[in-house]
């Protein structure tokens, strides 16, 4: 993969096993108008570092060079293209939503008639959660994970896939810098 062309306008990042790999998942330009902006730990300059770390983890999570690390070698051209022009944009809408939700000072909102409701925010990152589910099921890469791996708990008895998906690999930083 190459890291210059990852969460930019270039759907072609490489190959794997000689599987091309594709992924849209351009990240957001970073600016005073994010409504985390005043908040975000990231470096604040070019694409937004937190869409970009948040995408970045979860791909290699999944399709990792590493062949110690993720279930590539188990999935077909077709799958492949999936995980990363399926896959990757609901995970992409995730984070942008979560941004949006981060922002939201009131989860109860009143609607025109002044009834209570939960703001429209939560119940679109549900739905977005419900289709990863549902595309990673149909893709089997929980199927998958376990066949590599023998559970879902991760390499060596780590953390489970949801975990890895969600935060990423805490040792990944570690290996990184080494």
């Amino acid at each position: 993969m190459n890291p210059n062309k990852m969460n930019r306008l270039y759907p072609k990042m490489g190959d794997v096993d000689g599987k091309a790999l594709l992924r849209w998942d351009p990240a957001s330009a970073c600016n005073e108008t994010c409504v985390v902006y005043d908040e975000c730990p990231y470096e604040k300059k070019g694409r937004c570092s937190l869409e970009m770390t948040y995408m970045n983890t979860i791909y290699r999570n999944l399709v990792n060079p590493d062949p110690s690390k993720g279930i590539a070698e188990y999935l077909s051209d077709f799958e492949l293209q999936r995980v990363g022009l399926h896959l990757m944009p609901l995970y992409q809408q995730l984070v942008k939503m979560k941004k949006i939700a981060h922002a939201v000072e009131n989860m109860i909102v009143s609607d025109k008639k002044g009834s209570l409701k939960i703001h429209p925010i939560f119940s679109e990152i549900r739905a977005v959660i419900r289709d990863i589910a549902k595309e990673m099921k149909e893709i089997g890469i929980e199927a998958k994970w376990k066949k590599k791996f023998g559970s879902v708990k991760g390499v060596g008895g780590g953390p489970d896939i949801d975990e890895l998906m969600e935060k990423g690999d805490p040792k990944y930083y570690d290996e990184i810098s080494k």
